[in-house]
Order: C-alpha cells, then sequence, then structure tokens
C-alpha cells in the first residue's frame, strides 16, 4: 500500500453492496501540487468539513463555487460602499431605496436577477 494511504479510503472505491452516491464508481486520481498548497487547501476543505475527494466532487458536479481573492474582496468593497451609503442616509434622515444604493454602485437590479 503507497505511503499515506489508509486502507479505508481504498475501500471506499470499492462499493460491494453499497449504494454509488453519484451512480458511478470513482477511480483513483493522480495531480501534482506543491507541498504548501496541498497542506493549505486540505486545511480549508477540512474546515468546509469535507474530505478533499468530496470537495473535488463538488466542485465537478457545480454544488462549490470557488472564487479568487481579488473578485471576494471587490464584492466586498461594493457590499461596504453600500452599507456605509445607507447608513450616511440614515444618519441624515434620508431615505435611499435598496435600487439607488444599486445605481450609486453601478449595479443594476437586473444584473443582480441575472
Amino acid at each position: 500500500m503507497p505511503r499515506g494511504t489508509h486502507k479505508n479510503s481504498l475501500d471506499n472505491l470499492i462499493h460491494e453492496g453499497r449504494p454509488l452516491k453519484y451512480d458511478e464508481p470513482k477511480k483513483t486520481r493522480r495531480l501534482s501540487v506543491t507541498e504548501s498548497g496541498w497542506d493549505n487547501a486540505r486545511q480549508l476543505i477540512k474546515s468546509m468539513g469535507m474530505s478533499v475527494s468530496e470537495f473535488i466532487e463538488e466542485l465537478g458536479r457545480g454544488q462549490v463555487t470557488v472564487m479568487r481573492t481579488q473578485e471576494l474582496e471587490a464584492i466586498e468593497d461594493t457590499i461596504d460602499s453600500a452599507l456605509l451609503r445607507q447608513a450616511i442616509a440614515e444618519a441624515n434622515n434620508e431615505f435611499v431605496s435598496a435600487d439607488q444604493v444599486l445605481v450609486d454602485q453601478g449595479v443594476t437590479r437586473a444584473e443582480l436577477d441575472g
């Protein structure tokens, strides 16, 4: 048995008598990644309550979304600006509609509704 391979992991590839989760058997795959990349990915995936295998399966099936940090930061900045705009309006006893906040951020309702 290769180093780092647990007997139960290999047993999970054989589904005698057990129903398959996705109606097809799993196959062993290999990938190349740096040690720090692997360790960080495993830690992140573990914090999501998943195994690497489960994560990749769900990612491939569109059940998990991955976003680059820069994209997430841009979304956070937009949300922060919108919240600040509403807080300023409230402090000045003004009413600002959600649609107006979106316009201030350069986003339309149609874009959000997709």
